[in-house]
């Protein structure tokens, strides 16, 4: 019977034990679980009532002329400036860059808005 060197059966036990550490490292991953918990806490902004958010819409700085010609709207301003329009609810639908000179504005669907504070009904 022949004896096998024990420098090959070291390196053989220890490729082995790589194998193995490294399989069961590398292969075996561990998935994530989401919980879904419900809150311990609701957090509620607290909003002073002098402040009035919401209840106003912002204007524009400076005067604006507004014209409506069929489904254009013509605006005319001294100034650079950028102009909010809100929809009929009050929610801000759009904020147009207006320059100095006559602007126009196209492509707003059917329906009422209000531009500086102003009712304007586009047909």
């Amino acid at each position: 019977m022949r004896k096998a060197p024990l420098p090959h059966i070291g390196l053989l036990a220890l490729a082995l034990a790589l194998a193995v550490c490294l399989t069961a490292e590398g292969s075996v991953r561990k998935r994530k679980v989401r919980t879904h918990r419900a809150p311990d806490t609701l957090v509620v902004p607290y909003v002073p009532p002098e402040l009035n958010i919401g209840s106003r819409m912002s204007t524009s700085i400076f005067p604006v002329k507004i014209t409506v010609i069929g489904r254009a709207v013509q605006i005319q301003s001294d100034r650079n400036q950028l102009l909010p329009i809100y929809t009929h609810n009050g929610v801000l639908y759009l904020t147009a860059r207006l320059t100095k000179g006559t602007n126009w504005l196209g492509g707003l669907p059917r329906g009422r808005y209000f531009i500086n504070n102003k009712p304007i009904t586009i047909n």
